[in-house]
């Protein structure tokens, strides 16, 4: 072979070589650019799904750190992003529970209102309050929820002067009579509802029912009113027998000795009144205190010993009284103030019965509680004024209770001689078909 054949066979082979490693070299290149754009891509659709998983709320499952390095810095990022929105998301949700149950368990209501005047939120008490569905009613105008024109003009106010503003309103329920709907009287208290820039967003109300407050109210005019007359009444007797007494020329006349008579009967009118004032003013302290003489005893002697006490009045009027029931029952009793309740009972229903009836004493065991009724035959009471027969000097006859002699405590001592037992009062009575009264104790 000649020379030049051997330079050219030797230059080819080392080309073909050269290519070969080439090819190797561009094999190898691509085989790691593979590799890492398939890591690239698992590590790209890792911290997609992870960003998901952190969009829809799951903050629990933490991005695996792994792949390239910058990759994994960004993993590191996302999962401490994660656990810091975790922290701020479990407190927020804290807070909220917390502020719920606040909420929740308030006395007040507390409807809060957005600036085209829809329902944005109310708790328990104001539904409760307002007859309002809490679920429907959010989102609704609230003047459409709420037909009251007294909660109207105070948001109005509202809106109109910038400020806070306080009002009432009166809503009517169904009550225990037909026809009559019971009314409730609804403090209202309002202010305007501002984001942190100031720019007003709304406005709450603060609801309080004030219905049980406005009863008390009425129920202390009313007794300080009777208490005046009742008192007022003999002293005003007594002043004007005294001064006709000391105008008479013969002081040892008749009319002198009707005169003194009227003074007596007025002072003791008098005198029985301040006692029963002073019996309640006792008992009430008794109560609050816990009564101390009491012990497990049966109440059939209680009863028997009333019947006893009232005896001879009832004979007087040829009222026949008698006892049932069950002469075991016991409780937890003050003997002798349970006793004085039980004749006030029977003492009223004797002073109220017309002659030749009967007054029938009971013990029993009712629902779980010991139970002394006393039925009687009398007039009976008015569906009216059953609410309100144990106030203290509430009378349904006062014409016809004064000429009895009654000083107007009876039946409000009768219902705190129960309730220092931890006890109760109730009546049942219709006109014309007589009273039943009853005692209402815990069993022992």
């Amino acid at each position: 072979m000649q020379p030049f054949e051997i330079f050219n066979t030797l230059a080819h082979q080392e080309a073909s070589a050269g290519t070969v490693a080439v090819l190797i070299g561009a094999a190898i290149f691509a085989g790691v650019m593979l590799v890492i754009m398939v890591l690239i891509s698992r590590s790209i659709r890792e911290l997609r799904r992870g960003a998901e998983r952190f969009a829809c709320g799951d903050l629990s499952k933490r991005i695996a750190v792994k792949g390239p390095l910058q990759f994994a810095a960004l993993a590191e990022s996302l999962n401490i992003m994660a656990g810091q929105l975790a922290d701020r998301l479990s407190t927020v949700i804290r807070q909220r529970n917390e502020l719920g149950a606040v909420h929740g368990s308030m006395v007040e209501g507390v409807l809060a209102i957005d600036r085209e005047q829809n329902i944005l939120s109310l708790n328990r008490a104001a539904s409760a309050m307002l007859s309002l569905d809490a679920t429907s009613a959010i989102g609704r105008s609230v003047y459409e929820a709420v037909r009251n024109a007294e909660l109207q003009q105070v948001i109005q106010q509202t809106l109109e002067k910038d400020s806070t503003v306080a009002g009432e309103m009166t809503l009517f329920e169904p009550g225990t009579e037909p026809n009559e709907p019971e009314e409730r009287t609804i403090q209202l208290q309002s202010a305007l509802l501002r984001d942190d820039d100031g720019q007003r967003i709304g406005l709450v109300l603060v609801l309080h029912d004030v219905t049980q407050l406005r009863r008390l109210e009425s129920v202390r005019q009313d007794f300080v009113g009777n208490v005046s007359h009742e008192v007022k009444t003999p002293v005003s007797a007594i002043k004007a027998a005294v001064e006709t007494l000391s105008d008479l020329p013969d002081r040892d006349g008749e009319d002198a000795q009707r005169f003194l008579q009227i003074i007596s009967r007025q002072s003791d009118r008098l005198s029985a009144i301040v006692d029963d004032l002073l019996s309640l003013a006792r008992i009430e302290q008794a109560g609050e205190g816990g009564l101390q003489d009491t012990r497990p005893a049966p109440l059939w002697p209680v009863v028997t010993a009333a019947i006893e006490t009232c005896q001879i009045g009832a004979d007087a009027k040829q009222i026949h009284l008698h006892a049932e029931g069950d002469q075991c029952v016991q409780a937890l009793i003050s003997e002798q103030l349970l006793t004085q309740a039980v004749v006030n009972l029977i003492d009223n229903a004797v002073k109220y019965s017309d002659p030749d009836t009967s007054v029938l004493v009971r013990c029993d065991v009712v629902d779980g509680e010991a139970v002394i009724s006393v039925t009687d035959q009398g007039r009976g009471i008015e569906p009216k004024h059953l609410p309100r027969v144990f106030e203290r000097f509430y009378r349904t006859d006062k014409a016809r209770s004064r000429e009895l002699g009654g000083t107007g405590l009876g039946l409000s001592i009768v219902k705190h001689i129960a309730e220092a037992h931890s006890g109760r009062v109730s009546v049942d009575s219709a006109p014309g078909a007589g009273s039943t009264f009853r005692v209402h104790l815990p069993v022992c």
